[in-house]
């Protein structure tokens, strides 16, 4: 008689243990931040643009904090709704 045949292993998304995910929440708020500086830096320093240009910017940071946020909150960070 054979043996059964074991099913190919299914990849699962499972959670990273603690550390990992802490690392990971902030290896990706440092790129976030990093976005954030890169879109207002032009900004503050008086790089001539059209008004569109400097609200989409100021736009882009601000998703971008919000982003960090949400990376925060997922390792337990109080923060409150906007």
């Amino acid at each position: 008689m054979q043996k059964p045949q074991k099913s190919p292993k299914i990849m699962s998304n499972k959670p990273l243990p603690w550390p990992y995910q802490a690392k990971e929440a902030r290896d990706r708020s440092a790129e976030e931040a990093m976005y954030i500086v890169n879109q207002l830096k032009p900004l503050i320093d008086g790089v001539p643009m059209v008004e569109a240009d400097w609200v989409r910017r100021v736009a882009r940071a601000v998703l971008a904090a919000e982003t960090i946020l949400r990376h925060l909150e997922m390792q337990g960070a109080p923060t409150r709704p906007l």
